[in-house]
């Protein structure tokens, strides 16, 4: 009686003081986080982060470098990798106590389990070790299932599930993670820390990205279950709504509406995204943060943040909605129209609402023809 309640009041509340986060981390960021704090905790702390050539990656990178953090940057794109490398650099140029360095490896994270075996090895030669895997490598998807190939959604099952899967499960081995060392008489086993990028695709429905959906939730239930297994393993699931990255270039099976459209229109595109340097601070928030409280948080502006509210506490409102959504996404999509404007979702529904008349208008004329004929 009481568990109703007290959900609906923190629904409620969530409208006013959550703008961009779930409860813990939006309150434990402005409260708590800072410079210092951030400095303190990731100061030569050996962190490897994939996906890390642009986006969320490439700003993590940056930021943990900033903080102090010894970084080994991953991607396909090795030269895309050495900007980064470079940008890190000039970032934290005036740093006069900055003693860390950053490394670059290259590598895919589809490729032989023998090849990541060996990238593992490489990786745990630069530090002596790993203290924090950073797993944000992944690509997208935007287009309806119905003109998908089978290909697509394996494509995006191999880099978006199998690679962040394998490559924690050769970083856990090779770096002993849980195990006991035999040289060392301890009775704990040795702690890790994995942080994956998951999406608030993991959580609900997402129209136009139903195979992207379904990697997402894949690794977001894979790494759920890890973490119930292995006390000794810290897992953080932060599952970040839209982000004002270059995520669209790497879209699988499918074409960007606003692709062609001008530069101003890019930038209104990006109004409804949140900043991408906000959302590695809030992600960094949380891997900072007590364990028991960010195992999985929520980023996003809104209206997408409450939206998360309604299909966790709401899930018959939440299909409800989604009833209506998907079609006008689809139709904006269709009409090539940018899907984060929300002049675009009102023409879709004029649209829609056009279409409508005129197919009421054509059935009334083919009820009519046969009266017609009958009295000519």
């Amino acid at each position: 009686m009481i568990v109703l309640p007290a959900t609906v009041l923190l629904f409620a509340a969530s409208l006013f003081v959550l703008p961009d986060a779930s409860p813990s981390l939006f309150l434990y960021d402005k409260f708590i986080t800072n410079d210092k704090r951030l400095q303190k905790t990731f100061t030569g702390k050996r962190i490897w982060i994939t996906g890390a050539s642009s986006g969320i990656g490439a700003e993590l990178a940056r930021q943990l470098y900033g903080h102090g953090a010894n970084i080994i940057i991953s991607g396909r794109r090795e030269q895309e990798l050495n900007k980064v490398h470079a940008i890190c650099k000039r970032s934290h140029a005036d740093h006069s106590k900055s003693s860390n360095s950053i490394s670059v490896l290259p590598f895919d994270v589809t490729d032989t389990d023998e090849r990541i075996s060996d990238v593992v090895s490489t990786a745990l030669e630069y530090y002596d070790g790993i203290d924090i895997l950073i797993l944000n490598a992944g690509s997208g998807q935007l287009s309806p299932a119905l003109d998908d190939s089978f290909s697509t959604t394996r494509a995006l099952m191999e880099v978006n599930f199998m690679g962040p899967v394998r490559l924690a499960m050769e970083v856990m081995k090779q770096e002993r993670w849980g195990k006991y060392d035999e040289s060392i008489d301890l009775t704990t086993p040795k702690q890790g820390h994995i942080v994956v990028t998951s999406s608030i695709a993991s959580k609900m429905a997402l129209p136009l990205g139903t195979s992207y959906a379904a990697s997402k939730h894949a690794v977001h239930g894979y790494f759920s279950s890890l973490r119930s297994e292995c006390k000794w393993l810290r897992i953080d699931l932060p599952c970040p709504g839209p982000i004002a990255t270059d995520f669209q270039s790497n879209v699988l099976n499918g074409v960007t509406p606003s692709s062609s459209s001008s530069k101003e229109e890019e930038e209104d595109t990006s109004e409804a995204k949140m900043p991408v340097e906000r959302c590695a601070k809030l992600i960094l928030s949380g891997m900072m943060g007590p364990a028991s409280i960010m195992q999985e948080t929520w980023i996003s502006r809104q209206p997408t943040l409450l939206f998360m509210f309604i299909n966790q506490y709401f899930p018959n409102l939440s299909t409800a909605i989604l009833g209506k959504i998907g079609p006008l996404r689809l139709k904006a999509y269709q009409a090539g129209l940018p899907l984060y404007r929300v002049s675009s979702w009102l023409q879709a529904a004029k649209m829609e609402k056009e279409e409508k008349a005129a197919r009421e208008v054509k059935k009334l004329e083919r009820e009519r023809e046969p009266l017609i004929k009958s009295d000519l």
